[in-house]
Order: C-alpha cells, then sequence, then structure tokens
C-alpha cells in the first residue's frame, strides 16, 4: 500500500500494518425487524417486486456496466467497509451524506506491531497511531491518542484518506473505478475481470516499488466482483497472487445505509509538529 510504504521510507524502519478488529453494524435495526410485515402481505409483495424489477434491470446492463453501476452506488449511501491486503487488515465506515468517514488499518512486519486509525467529518481530520516505543517517541505519538491535524501543515493530501477540501476520500472505491477492464458476469451476482492497478491513485494503491516489480502485468490484475440480490457491490477481490502478492486486496462491503454514525473522537488533542513529518 502506497501510504504504508510512504511511513516506512519515513521512518526508515521496517514499518507495516498487524491485525485489529473494525466495529462493523450488519443487518437490519431491531425496530426495523419488529415492524417487518409478515410475509405475503400487500407490503412484502411490492418489495419483493421492487427487487425483482431492479434485479431484472442490472441484468439487462452489460456486465461492465452493470458492475460500473455497483461501484458508483457506493458514492451515494453510508456502509460499512473491511479490507484485507497481505498483512494489513482493517475497516472502518463511510457516509457520503455527512462527509464523514473512519478507518482502521493494522498489522505486522517483522517484530514489529503498527496500528493507525483516522477519522473524518469534513473539514477536521483526526490521526492516531501505534508504531512501537521508538517510533512513537521520534514521531511525538501516544498509543490511543486521537491528534486534531491543522490541514494548514500539510503539503499534501496525496497519502492521507481525504481530498484537497477535507471530504472522505479513502480509496475505497477509487481503487478500481476507472481501471476495469474484460468483465464478464459468471452468474447473477458475480463477475470476473482484470482492473488496471497502475491507474490506482489513493492511499490502499500499491506502492511504487511494487508497481515496478510487477511491470506491464499490473495493468490486468485479476479480480472477482461480487454483488447482492439488489445490485449492491458487497465484495471486491483483487487475485495477484499470479504475479506479485501485493497487488492482492479484498473489500467487503455490508450495513448499507444502516451504519453508526461517525462521530468525533473524545480527549482529542492538537498534533505535535513532529507528526506532520510523518503525514507530510
Amino acid at each position: 500500500m502506497k501510504h504504508i510504504k510512504v511511513l516506512l521510507a519515513l521512518s526508515l524502519a521496517a514499518v507495516g500494518l498487524a491485525g485489529c478488529q473494525t466495529e462493523v453494524t450488519t443487518g437490519e435495526p431491531a425496530q426495523a425487524r419488529a415492524v417487518k410485515p409478515a410475509e405475503g402481505s400487500a407490503t412484502a409483495t411490492a418489495k419483493a417486486t421492487a427487487k425483482a424489477s431492479a434485479k431484472a434491470s442490472a441484468n439487462a446492463l452489460p456486465p461492465a456496466e452493470a458492475l460500473k453501476a455497483a461501484v458508483k452506488a457506493l458514492d451515494t449511501t453510508a456502509y460499512n467497509f473491511g479490507i484485507k491486503a497481505g498483512p494489513v487488515t482493517g475497516g472502518g465506515r463511510i457516509d457520503p451524506a455527512t462527509k464523514s468517514a473512519n478507518m482502521q488499518l493494522a498489522g505486522k512486519v517483522e517484530t514489529l506491531d503498527i496500528s493507525m486509525a483516522y477519522i473524518v467529518i469534513a473539514p477536521d481530520l483526526w490521526f492516531r497511531g501505534d508504531f512501537g516505543d521508538e517510533l512513537n517517541k521520534h514521531w511525538g505519538l501516544q498509543p490511543g491518542a486521537w491528534l486534531l491535524i491543522d490541514k494548514t501543515k500539510l503539503t499534501s493530501t496525496a497519502s492521507l484518506p481525504i481530498d484537497d477540501a477535507g471530504a472522505p476520500e479513502l480509496g475505497v472505491t477509487e481503487l478500481f473505478k476507472d481501471g476495469l477492464a474484460a468483465v464478464e458476469r459468471t452468474d447473477a451476482t458475480h463477475f470476473t475481470g482484470t482492473v488496471d492497478m497502475t491507474l490506482a491513485n489513493s492511499i490502499l494503491a500499491p506502492s511504487e516499488s511494487t508497481l515496478k516489480d510487477a511491470g506491464t502485468k499490473a495493468k490486468e490484475v485479476p479480480f472477482i466482483a461480487t454483488t447482492d440480490s439488489q445490485g449492491r457491490l458487497i465484495s471486491f477481490k483483487i487475485d495477484g497472487a499470479g504475479i506479485d502478492a501485493n497487488l492482492s486486496m479484498e473489500l467487503t462491503f455490508t450495513g448499507f445505509g444502516s451504519i453508526q454514525p461517525v462521530t468525533k473522537p473524545s480527549n482529542a488533542t492538537k498534533a505535535p509538529d513532529s507528526v506532520y513529518d510523518l503525514l507530510n
């Protein structure tokens, strides 16, 4: 991942990420379940008809257009997401309507257990990191402590999960919006094809060294995508094992429209100047 490689270069040490658990909300709220109409009622029938109509409409589209529509839909609904990429795991949630999101990433490289997290509630950004005692001291980090980032001190947002206006840009959908090719539908809810990883430009994008090592093969990395019965993307697995393991990634999506709200961290403090050396 590009952002992790940046940290590696800056810290001049083996910096990676290690396992963390991500809060994920799935399924219907309890109140929604309590008032769910009985099977066979007029309301249930109407919903079933609407779902069938949406499914038929999605299936009528060419495979590439249907998959791009499923990806694009993530720009207009709130959802939880999970990430697995080599030694990196994590996830979070995104709410486009409120321009808010959070993300946690963690993993292990050699003997180092590393974790980092972000909260974005536009235009504000908070960061939390733990890189082990030595690097924490170097960057002025306290494990578990949230730091409010002064964006005027940032020289670029390229390696951060925000755009120039401070809105969330976690790279979850940006990673595969532009590079899909040879898309085929294997059944009603599954797609295969290739993705051009050289076009990825987010904190989840492969590092420059990975792309260099992969060469032109990075332009055609196989993927398998899965949608639900309503045409919503629920899994996107990039399988780079036959090219470079660092090109592999799996993203999952759940809780459409019913995520917990993203809230400001309590007891956050202003980030020390040393942290900007890390983030810039």
